[in-house]
């Protein structure tokens, strides 16, 4: 994961995108909750204020900034502080992991999928979230990025993309939705599969084969 990012120093900033965003935010949490498992202990990579773990019932999360990792302790998140490449837990911990536009700032997204591939239990799920550059919305992000505090320095990545890395990982993907397709803040349809909706979900089941 990339260090020194804008996280850092604008920690309250992100949240208050959310909050002034209400019903964007509703929608994606909407279309992360479809691919949810029912039940299992999981954990957020790369789980920034809490923000998303709060609303979805995750209590563990990692997280390298520290102004961000404060504010998701705060919302009750035991995190701790750690890169996606380099994760200090045990292989086989947790039942399931979730990614929410985590991908598009990290140094090497194959070695982050190794290791949330390796702390998950056999046959359970990666849910992974991002902005899928390859849609209406994702093709403005990245025309516009330089202009934003948060993605100046992102690679987006296409739902493709993602998808070749989690199976040379050793995922099988399972199912995708997708949503937002307007950044006019209503609340928008999921819809299965991925191309329209900028705000993009897979879930992956981790396959007993050794990755790459």
């Amino acid at each position: 994961m990339k260090k020194g990012s804008a996280f850092e120093t604008n920690a309250d900033i992100y949240d208050e995108w959310f909050i002034k965003n209400n019903y964007i935010f509703d929608s994606e949490i909407e279309a992360i909750k479809y691919l949810m498992p029912d039940s299992g202990e999981g954990i957020e990579i790369g789980a920034g204020t809490g923000i998303f773990s709060s609303r979805l019932g995750i209590k563990h999360g990692i997280e390298p900034s520290e102004k961000m990792r404060s504010k998701a302790l705060e919302r009750g998140i035991d995190v701790i502080s750690a890169f996606a490449e380099k994760i200090p837990i045990a292989d086989e911990t947790y039942h399931f992991a979730l990614m929410v536009t985590v991908d598009c700032f990290l140094e090497d997204v194959l070695q982050a999928f190794k290791e949330v591939w390796r702390i998950l239990s056999k046959d359970v799920f990666f849910i992974i979230a991002f902005i899928d550059r390859e849609t209406p919305l994702g093709a403005i992000y990245n025309q516009n990025k330089q202009f934003d505090n948060f993605y100046k320095y992102a690679n987006f990545h296409s739902a493709e993309e993602i998808i070749k890395l989690l199976e040379r990982t050793g995922f099988e993907i399972q199912e995708k939705k997708q949503t937002i397709y307007t950044l006019e803040n209503i609340m928008q349809e999921v819809k299965d599969n991925v191309g329209n909706g900028v705000f993009a979900v897979i879930k992956a089941k981790k396959c007993l084969k050794t990755h790459e």
